[in-house]
């Protein structure tokens, strides 16, 4: 059929949860970024006492937005007129997408190497996406004043994932503030991408400044912290006006009503998601003490399971980690990255002396 699309959509996007490769049983799974330490088990209990019957109506419980009224309380008062509920924080990140490119602004500025689905939305959607590169000659470091310097009145949003995906660096909360406030001069918003957010204290999150800067909006997602990822929960916290387009551009009904209960039960035990800090920060410091040579890690938050590893030299990390059994995500995946570095994620403490082996053979190999 000879029908035409926007160019966007006929070009190739990379999406590393499409690119890698099957997880086997011979392998450890480090790639994709779940809480290895999987989710409350109070959740469970929601799912055998939840009647069936319910199943026939529309989703119409307001449990969840109560829930996170609750769970913010002491950080950000907010009301449920804030809360954009979505599948996912990559689904609220294609929502706030849709609503941006329909600005008069074309324009989004993030850090590169940052969540390759949501620079390749940005685009999708007909807007540029101005990627700043992190200093990989100093080891990955995101500085916000090169953020900054690349604001201007074409900018409608900034993105900034915090933690970052792929390196788990998490970017301070004065560094925050400077990005919100050089925003707000040029009259744009600043998208806090916090799927990664959840295994940091809950005092660091970005909604410590929710009241103080109206071009604040903060994403979480239940797929990370709480472990919850194959459920597809997240929300998005904004201002009412932003909340109102979204209202107009997305489905009234997201999220079931068993998915609102689960994910409000998961709330009621806010340690979860960082009651494994320790063991991540211990495989981290491991890691780093048994390379330097061949393998150096980029600077990242020793309390994320998520790190990027590199070669420093020609190769293919993810192969030589496969090769010892070690399955990662590939660096080619993530804007200004190459075959020379991977995204790993941190496994339990039972299995991470098998990743830690599996590295320390790649570096003297």
């Amino acid at each position: 059929m000879n029908f035409t699309f926007r160019p966007q959509l006929t070009k190739e996007v990379k999406s590393y949860a499409s690119h890698t490769p099957v997880v086997t049983e011979a392998l450890l799974d480090c790639s994709l970024g779940v809480n290895p330490y999987g989710f409350p088990p109070e959740v469970a209990e929601v799912m055998d006492r939840f009647e069936q019957r319910r199943l026939l109506d529309y989703p119409h419980s307001d449990m969840l937005y109560q829930a996170l009224r609750e769970y913010w309380k002491g950080i950000a008062s907010l009301e449920v007129s804030h809360l954009t509920l979505a599948n996912g924080s990559i689904c609220g990140l294609y929502c706030l997408n849709n609503v941006f490119s329909q600005t008069q602004r074309r324009e989004a500025v993030g850090f590169v190497p940052s969540f390759t689905d949501m620079v390749e939305s940005v685009r999708n959607f007909g807007m540029t996406y101005r990627g700043v590169p992190m200093r990989l000659a100093e080891a990955g470091r995101a500085d916000v004043n090169d953020l900054i310097s690349a604001l201007s009145d074409q900018t409608a949003f900034v993105y900034l994932d915090r933690p970052n995906n792929p390196t788990g660096q998490t970017l301070s909360l004065p560094d925050v503030e400077q990005v919100l406030t050089a925003a707000r001069q040029v009259g744009a918003y600043v998208i806090v991408d916090e799927a990664y957010g959840d295994f940091i204290p809950r005092k660091e999150s970005a909604l410590a400044f929710w009241g103080r800067y109206d071009n604040l909006i903060v994403i979480k997602t239940f797929s990370k912290g709480f472990g919850l990822a194959n459920l597809r929960g997240g929300y998005i916290v904004a201002p009412e006006e932003i909340t109102g387009y979204l209202a107009k551009t997305s489905n009234p009904y997201l999220l079931s009503d068993l998915e609102r209960e689960i994910f409000a039960e998961a709330l009621r035990h806010p340690t979860h998601p960082t009651a494994h800090s320790t063991d991540f920060a211990a495989a981290k410091r491991e890691i780093t003490q048994r390379i330097g040579k061949r393998l150096t890690m980029l600077t990242t938050d020793e309390r994320v399971p998520i790190c990027t590893l590199a070669l420093n030299e020609a190769g293919d990390l993810q192969k030589l980690l496969l090769e010892e059994g070690i399955l990662t995500v590939s660096g080619v995946e993530f804007e200004t990255l190459d075959r020379r570095f991977v995204r790993l994620r941190v496994p339990s403490a039972a299995q991470a002396e098998r990743l830690i082996l599996a590295i320390e053979r790649v570096e003297i190999r």
